[in-house]
């Protein structure tokens, strides 16, 4: 009896420290709650009550299916440091900078696949970098607020995602609000739009609302701004949008020329696309363009 005991409090040690061994996000302490919020819904808050960070180590898959609060509260100003290096499929709302304490995401090589809108900062500045070809996806929209630092580098990506009606979140794909703040891309291609669901097979059209400010807060889109290969500018720059971001990713239309559109009344800037004709096109223009040519010589003479 009292071996298999003894064989059961093995067992239950193997379980808990294999548990910890192949957790899929790793914390640097307890402080991490699940909690029922007015504001932010039922979600995690990593850095509550008491410093918090994790880590998703390289071949490691963290799924999350609440909403996360990445740097929390209360009475310490101590950063909160997510690092992906792995994979990360958060289903829901992320939402970087607490009350107190800043949150700084880093996504190094690794994937992160955000179901809703990924908000960055909060109330307190924070951070994001995409770097050494990483990549974050914001399926309903990214946020951007409060001082806070998007910076993708080398090969990384920042990509937004529309419906199959071309249409970003409900705060349209990059929302930007209170104060100014940055998104800094080493060249345009860093910044990816996933049109693919998008069922329009027009020669022309437009994708709404890439970038738009919350108007309710006296906010404008020289609050946002761009470095690309840097060169800087605000969202509120159309001619510099059209030099510095025309060779930005719009996947299912990577054959379409680009143009960037403010509407000043509105306080956004809508993405048109027009089909680049094929070559042969040329030709046949070309060749339509000489026989008239020829034409009206013909009858001047």
């Amino acid at each position: 009896m009292n071996k298999n005991r003894l064989s059961l409090l093995f067992s239950l040690f193997f379980t808990i420290g294999a548990s910890f061994a192949f957790a899929e996000i790793e914390y640097t302490t307890g402080n991490h709650f699940y909690r029922n919020d007015a504001e932010f819904g039922y979600v995690l808050k990593i850095g509550y009550s008491g410093p918090c960070s994790g880590t998703v180590a390289q071949g490691k898959t963290w799924t999350e299916e609440s909403n996360i609060l990445i740097g929390c509260c209360p009475n310490n100003i101590e950063p909160t440091y997510i690092n992906i290096y792995g994979t990360a499929n958060t289903t829901k709302n992320v939402y970087v900078g607490g009350d107190y304490r800043a949150g700084h995401c880093l996504v190094d090589g690794g994937t992160w696949d955000c179901g809703g809108f990924f908000r960055l900062g909060v109330r307190m500045t924070s951070s994001l970098t995409l770097e050494n070809g990483g990549n974050l996806t914001a399926n309903d929209g990214f946020q951007i607020s409060f001082g806070s630092t998007a910076s993708v580098k080398d090969s990384s990506t920042l990509t937004l995602v529309t419906n199959a009606d071309g249409e970003f979140g409900a705060n349209g794909g990059i929302l930007s609000y209170f104060g100014e703040h940055f998104i800094n891309l080493a060249s345009a291609s860093n910044l990816v739009v996933d049109a693919s669901k998008y069922t329009n097979t027009s020669d022309e059209f437009v994708l709404k609302n890439l970038i738009t400010v919350r108007t309710e807060n006296s906010a404008v889109l020289s609050g946002l701004s761009l470095t690309v290969g840097g060169e800087k500018f605000n969202a509120g720059d159309q001619t510099a949008l059209n030099k510095h971001l025309s060779g930005i990713t719009v996947e299912g239309f990577e054959d379409y020329a680009k143009r960037f559109v403010v509407n000043e009344s509105t306080q956004t800037v809508d993405l048109y696309l027009s089909k680049i004709p094929e070559p042969s096109a040329f030709g046949l223009i070309a060749g339509t363009g000489i026989l008239a040519l020829v034409a009206i010589r013909r009858r001047r003479k």
